[in-house]
């Protein structure tokens, strides 16, 4: 190979690294050598290799318009910030179509939520403008039919905000109100928008995004955890911006909380039970018919409740946060039925 084609083939190889996350020199060096071959980067010295492989980044940025930062000083790491305008991905009319139905069908919470959310945006942020930009029309499109499903009026300006941060990867920041205010103020929030998705149950759209902050008459305060908002309560006034941080490539980890409960004879018969969670598996029965059930959830707060629409089929007997939520729920259910005296 010449030069130029041996700079571009370890150029690749970087970028095929740096998209699994952060990296140091040393680590993209030996990447870059178990792939092409342990002369990829032979030198006479290591100040030499690490002059070639930042000619190699130089390259990814200035040829395939990577946007890789300068390395970061505090944890001595490259990490991709963007693609740029590097999009080697083209789909077909059908592939796009199949795309844009996961990506505004799919919900946290279901199998393998975290996996198959990151991977329908790697393939996303892969495609050229003019397809990026048919996915972002023909999801428009579908969320304009939801949004007259939605039992609640969202204003234009919010749809267009939200649409906005997803599509630039921006975070985005608006005020919020809900019910159990009692102080009927809203609360000013920053959030790195993920997706949209309709919850037929409940009638309503939802933006799921990772929660950074919220100021309210309390001050601001740091929350750090994925969330989910309706968007018929999101406020359309001079908080809603679309601010110039840009969401990061690799997205906080979703938490993963332990299911254990188990469903009686009447929903569980055969061992028969359909699979809500990640992580499910059906364990033993017993002598009252009952089956055992595990699994994780990235949301409590719907999971919970969407067990607790099984009556008194369904048992949560753990994990420690999914057991404590369903006691609470049931204790507040007791004392509006009178069951329990009130506080």
């Amino acid at each position: 190979m010449t030069p130029h084609q041996q700079r571009l083939v370890r150029s690749l190889s970087i970028l095929r690294r740096l998209q699994v996350g952060a990296a140091d020199r040393q680590t993209l060096i030996d990447h870059v050598q178990s792939e092409c071959g342990p002369f990829a980067y032979e030198a006479e010295s290591a100040k030499a290799v690490e002059s070639r492989l930042a000619h190699d980044i130089k390259f990814l940025r200035e040829n395939l318009l990577v946007n890789i930062p300068s390395v970061d000083r505090s944890t001595n790491t490259y990490e991709i910030a963007d693609f740029g305008d590097f999009r080697p991905l083209c789909l077909t009319d059908t592939e796009l179509d199949a795309l844009m139905t996961l990506l505004q069908s799919f919900q946290s919470g279901a199998p393998h939520s975290e996996a198959v959310a990151g991977f329908l945006v790697r393939i996303a942020d892969l495609l050229p403008t003019a397809q990026q930009q048919v996915l972002t029309t023909r999801q428009a499109r579908l969320r304009m039919e939801l949004r007259y499903r939605d039992t609640e009026t969202i204003a234009p300006a919010v749809q267009r905000a939200i649409d906005k941060a997803i599509r630039e990867r921006r975070h985005l920041q608006f005020a919020y109100r809900t019910a159990s205010q009692q102080d009927d103020q809203s609360r000013v929030h920053e959030v790195q928008p993920d997706h949209q998705y309709f919850d037929p149950s409940r009638g309503h759209l939802y933006l799921n995004a990772y929660w950074l902050t919220s100021d309210g008459p309390v001050g601001k305060h740091k929350q750090e955890r994925w969330q989910s908002f309706r968007l018929d309560r999101i406020l359309a006034d001079e908080h809603l911006r679309v601010l110039s941080q840009k969401v990061p490539p690799l997205r906080p980890r979703r938490p993963h909380h332990q299911l254990e409960y188990w469903l009686s004879p009447q929903i569980a018969r055969l061992g028969q039970v359909t699979r809500h969670f990640e992580e499910m598996a059906v364990h033993e029965t017993n002598d009252a018919g009952w089956v055992r059930i595990t699994g994780t959830t990235d949301d409590l707060f719907q999971a919970t409740r969407f067990l607790l629409s099984y009556g008194p089929n369904c048992r949560v007997t753990g994990g420690a946060d999914a057991k404590r939520e369903m006691e609470k729920l049931i204790r507040e259910m007791a004392t509006v039925y009178g069951f329990l005296p009130t506080e």
